[in-house]
């Protein structure tokens, strides 16, 4: 019995590519529906397909990676304990239950997204439809005989417990999954190429569309891959912890890239924003990758140090010293000589709320004579404590009046 360890690389080769898959998977839903989110769509059949997909691919890529690290996939059979196999063959039937189901649904996320594009087009949308149902029946038989391939049930991962078994044969299983999921994956594939090459666009458009759709070409060489292993049963037999690794990576592979290429065509939306974001940073007062950054943030901007809220009630910040409050004040003062008005309108929340309240011709505003003992920096201070409390009701004295046009 030899425990896993990293010095293993076929073992932590699949422990690896099982991770980065998944997350990549796991990205392109997040930003999938990021981007329906950005264009305010309603949810439709693929994307409750691509849930279900990405579920079962991560009840995938966990049995997968249970047979490595507790069933010695990955390492010699000679290495590999009874109890360590039985494990494994345990595990298989939860990877082959959900490896179908994951494929399944992720082609027809495929074929509806698809049909939401080219739907106008009477052919097109009876062959989707046709290969929809093919999919559904794809992963359905194939989940089926995947549960009910032994009698009794417990002989699909303990043959020696039962010699009575009767069990179909896994080679020709294998060979005939592999076989129909390429044959879907090219259809799938090659089905919006001949519409997309007859719409009214610019060959370069034409050729961005045809590149898009194509991505699922690495999807058909994975799945032939698989086909040419599985045709191997005599190799698969005797080395079957090695055959074992080989395909939890294609099949992994597989179900996460499907979710990954299922999701580049939902994603245009997104890059658009975000290019127009980053134009308008730039172009904009907020200058540089920083006003890129503050357009994305949705919290309020926190204060800067020693900076002042003037619309709060608390006007001195617990960090401002006296010194600090007697300049301020100091230069307060300056200012308001200058300008009489000020001090009423640094109250004010916004430029809209500031032009609204001085646009109302005929009416008079007055400064507030304090009634504070002290200098006239203290007057100042009352003054922005007040802030927009401060109205022209007959109660306050006035000792000067200004009227605005």
């Amino acid at each position: 019995m030899a425990p896993y360890s990293t010095d293993m690389q076929l073992a932590t080769a699949v422990l690896a590519v099982n991770s980065c898959g998944l997350a990549l998977s796991s990205i392109s839903v997040a930003l999938r529906f990021w981007a329906r989110s950005i264009r305010k769509l309603q949810l439709r059949l693929s994307d409750y397909m691509i849930i279900a997909s990405w579920l079962f691919s991560v009840g995938l890529v966990i049995s997968e990676n249970y047979c490595v690290t507790r069933g010695g996939v990955g390492q010699k059979m000679v290495n590999v304990a009874p109890e360590e196999l039985l494990f494994s063959t345990k595990q298989f039937l939860v990877v082959d239950v959900c490896g179908s189901l994951a494929v399944a649904f992720v082609k027809i996320s495929i074929l509806d997204f698809l049909l939401s594009v080219f739907a106008t087009q009477d052919g097109f949308r009876i062959s989707a439809y046709i290969l929809m149902a093919l999919s559904a029946g794809y992963g359905l038989s194939f989940t089926i005989v995947s549960l009910a391939g032994c009698q009794p049930f417990e002989a699909n991962w303990d043959k020696i417990s039962y010699p009575n078994y009767t069990c179909i044969n896994t080679s020709h299983f294998f060979i005939a999954q592999a076989g129909i999921g390429v044959t879907l994956d090219c259809l799938i594939l090659f089905l919006p190429m001949p519409v997309v090459w007859n719409l009214s666009l610019k060959t370069s458009k034409k050729v961005a569309l045809t590149s898009i759709f194509t991505m699922g070409i690495f999807i058909c060489v994975i799945s032939i891959t698989r086909l040419a292993y599985n045709t191997n049963q005599t190799w698969m037999t005797a080395h079957f912890t090695e055959y074992g690794a080989i395909a939890c990576i294609l099949g992994a592979l597989e179900a996460n890239l499907s979710i990954v290429c299922a999701c580049l065509p939902t994603l245009p939306p997104l890059l658009s924003a975000f290019k127009g974001r980053v134009k308008s940073s730039f172009g904009s007062n907020n200058g540089g990758i920083k006003g890129v950054f503050s357009n994305f943030s949705t919290k309020d901007r926190r204060p800067t140090r020693n900076s002042i809220k003037l619309d709060s009630t608390n006007f001195r910040p617990r960090n401002m010293s006296i010194e600090d409050d007697v300049e301020s004040v100091r230069l307060q003062n300056q200012v308001d000589k200058l300008y009489p008005l000020n001090a009423m309108l640094a109250s004010r929340a916004s430029v809209e709320r500031e032009i609204g309240w001085m646009s109302q011709t005929g009416r008079s505003y007055a400064r507030v004579a304090s009634t504070i003992s002290g200098s006239s920096g203290d007057a100042a201070l009352e003054m922005a404590r007040l802030g927009e409390k401060v109205e022209p009701y007959s109660a306050i004295n006035v000792t000067k009046s200004w009227r605005v046009n």
